[in-house]
């Protein structure tokens, strides 16, 4: 599909599913008689079911008013899949905690694999939703809003995540982009972000990006 105006899905949506695959990854390799590791996985696992939470509030509580006079069916089902998603994502939270409580070794290897599983059908549940939030949704935020309003909605969501957290997504979607992405974002940038913030989103990008590809990309964006 060709992105014909301001995107507030595809990228972020990138971003997510890399943080539900490494989560995954880590998870399913994880030593639950290791405490440490334990501890640390479930630390990180926590952190990430904070970012999908935040961006299904933001969808709720931002993007999805400016659709649902146009299009109520859609925003209500996608509504119930988010509720469906939260008790999902409740569950494993509850997983988590009895997990970390649990002083035995075997039971903990016993819950660790539970835990992996419920996480497996949450993470099965949130990667089809997405796919169809931009089956509809996204078509629908392009055919309803000017690009302006796309950008004012883009801004509010962005203004309101601390500098430290807004750091974060910004990892993971430039760990999660494609070139073109990445010189279509960077490009952009380049002539309307401030020198400050551009040269900051450049270093993390440089961090995260294997060489090769960086040196195109920057032969792409003029820097």
């Amino acid at each position: 599909m060709q992105i014909r105006k301001t995107d507030l899905f595809t990228f972020i949506h990138k971003a997510l599913r890399s943080i539900i695959y490494n989560a995954a990854s880590n998870l399913q390799s994880a030593n639950f008689t290791d405490e440490k590791e334990v501890e640390n996985l479930l630390a990180s696992l926590r952190h990430d079911l904070d970012l999908l939470h935040e961006h299904a509030v933001n969808e709720d509580n931002i993007i999805f008013p400016e659709i649902a006079n146009n299009e109520p069916d859609m925003i209500s089902e996608l509504n119930d899949e988010h509720k469906a998603l939260e008790e999902k994502l409740h569950k494993i939270k509850t997983q988590i905690e009895k997990t970390n409580l649990t002083a035995d070794n075997e039971k903990r290897v016993e819950l660790g694999s539970e835990l992996n599983n419920l996480f497996n059908d949450f993470a099965a549940s949130y990667l089809a939703h997405m796919n169809h939030e931009e089956a509809t949704v996204l078509e629908a935020s392009f055919k309803y809003l000017t690009d302006e309003e796309l950008i004012a909605i883009r801004t509010r969501i962005q203004t309101q995540i601390p500098s430290e957290r807004y750091k974060t997504w910004l990892h993971w979607m430039l760990k999660s982009l494609n070139n073109s992405e990445l010189i279509g974002l960077l490009g952009g940038m380049k002539s309307s972000a401030p020198p400050q913030v551009f040269e900051s989103v450049l270093n993390t990008a440089q961090a995260i990006v294997n060489n090769q590809r960086w040196t195109n990309i920057k032969l792409q964006i003029g820097i």
